[in-house]
């Protein structure tokens, strides 16, 4: 390969990279978005007052073979419907976000809340098992 077909295919290759780059941070959520999806996917799954979407149920880890009904009992009314707070990354330092919720009927002081954890652009969407201290959260709302 001559010098200037290297060159060509160079600058072909950085010109491909910055596209592909630029799609990439087109699908990343601003926090706004991240905090709607977050409130709506714990509103679908049955974890507010509202009614729970059953074709869109997402299982926790310790669910999976479990009774819909009881599952949807358990988790009813569990969480206040607006966000708490918001963290930019998720646990283990992995970029993404993590959308904290409040208990409902807590009593006042009580410091644990529920989060739910996403990708950058919103893939993996799930609700973590462990409780999440409040005192943590980066953006109170």
């Amino acid at each position: 390969m001559n010098r200037t077909n290297l060159r060509v295919l160079t600058v072909a290759t950085l010109l491909l990279l910055c596209v592909v780059d630029s799609q990439a941070q087109k699908s990343k959520l601003h926090e706004a978005q991240a905090l709607r999806l977050a409130e709506q996917f714990i509103a679908q799954n049955g974890y507010t007052d509202l009614p729970p979407d059953k074709s869109r149920l997402a299982y926790e880890t310790i669910e999976w073979k479990s009774n819909i009904e009881e599952i949807l009992s358990a988790r009813h009314d569990m969480l206040e419907r607006n966000a708490y707070g918001i963290v930019r990354g998720r646990k283990g330092g992995s970029s993404g976000w993590t959308v904290v919720f409040r208990y409902k009927n807590s009593p006042p002081g009580h410091p644990y809340g529920r989060a739910v954890t996403m990708r950058s652009n919103g893939s993996q969407i799930r609700i973590e098992q462990v409780d999440f201290i409040l005192r943590f959260v980066a953006k109170k709302l």
